[in-house]
């Protein structure tokens, strides 16, 4: 299974990230909007999946799940282009994780009145 970042389809913002990170960060991760996936299936309720953005890898029959500022951190640890990692580390060390996730908090709020902008 490839990874997954787990989006809200009716977020114009997270649509918009998810296709920016997808054009500028390819990988082995595909979009996959909470409405088209059995989020049961992933170890997810409907709450956390609606909360904010998840991503998902799986390893043999264990999935791992990363929300909010660690999931974007994450799919950019997984990235192949190597510079991207020294900053995608920073949402894993104790400060700057506070830092990110407060940040990732206030964006979230504020997602629906950020439309579908272009990023």
């Amino acid at each position: 299974m490839q990874a997954q970042l787990v989006t809200d389809v009716d977020c114009g913002f997270c649509q918009a990230s998810a296709k920016w990170l997808l054009q500028n960060f390819p990988g082995d991760w595909v979009n996959t909007p909470n409405q088209s996936i059995d989020i049961k299936l992933i170890g997810l309720t409907e709450i956390q999946a609606n909360a904010k953005v998840w991503y998902i890898t799986r390893s043999g029959e264990n999935f791992k799940r990363y929300g909010g500022s660690q999931a974007v951190a994450k799919l950019l640890l997984d990235q192949p282009k190597k510079w991207i990692k020294p900053l995608a580390v920073l949402a894993f060390v104790p400060i700057s994780k506070q830092i990110s996730e407060v940040l990732y908090l206030l964006i979230s709020k504020n997602r629906k009145h950020l439309g579908t902008c272009e990023i």
